[in-house]
């Protein structure tokens, strides 16, 4: 049953009622008594709200995931619920934009908290370092992701005096590792242009770089 305070019930009740649409519709049929059957209006608005609340769905079960011990995997899911947030306040659906209000609310108050944390995990991910910081930054926060990268440079710094001492200037600011500014002009779009496959895009734009 739907539980309205989480996210995740409303997507199993709805994932669990959609594959029984023609079967409500006989119910409809045969028993005069069954009058809740949604009209086919309804019914899409169920597809089209399945269909955003997945993406929260699979984001919960990574994040839950006892096989996945490590921060690092997290940041690209949780961008990419920002990202989709941001979409969706702008849909063309009325309902959807009346979802996305509150839902970013709750969202922003987790995100404010963990994003910075999960931010500095991916920086110690030989794979990304600063730069999928930066590519997620400027497809989030367009011409101010700056200042978000700043902060997370600022951070890891913090971190470095406080574990191994003082900072040596020949390190400079970035703390000895080998990461460098960069400047993805690829990842400063908005989000309709950004797929799933948030991996695909970023090696992409690595790539024209």
């Amino acid at each position: 049953m739907d539980v309205p305070t989480r996210w995740n019930s409303t997507f199993l009740m709805l994932d669990s009622a959609l594959p029984l649409k023609e079967a409500f519709g006989r119910l409809e049929q045969i028993d005069r008594n069954y009058k809740l059957n949604p009209s086919e209006d309804e019914w899409k608005v169920a597809y089209i709200v399945h269909d955003c609340l997945k993406k929260f769905y699979d984001a919960t079960n990574h994040f839950s995931g006892n096989s996945f011990p490590t921060s690092n995997v997290f940041f690209p899911d949780i961008c990419k619920l920002q990202l989709k947030l941001k979409e969706w306040e702008n849909s063309d659906h009325y309902f959807i934009r009346n979802m996305a209000g509150p839902m970013k609310e709750k969202f922003e108050k987790y995100w404010d908290e963990c994003c910075l944390v999960l931010a500095i995990a991916v920086v110690f991910d030989p794979r990304f370092k600063l730069a999928l910081v930066e590519y997620n930054y400027n497809a989030i926060y367009g011409e101010n992701a700056k200042k978000y990268v700043d902060r997370v440079r600022s951070a890891i710094v913090d971190l470095f005096v406080e574990y191994g001492g003082e900072l040596n200037p020949s390190f400079g600011y970035a703390c000895g590792s080998d990461v460098e500014e960069s400047n993805f002009s690829g990842a400063d779009k908005e989000s309709d242009d950004i797929s799933d496959d948030m991996f695909s895009n970023f090696d992409k734009c690595i790539g024209d770089n």
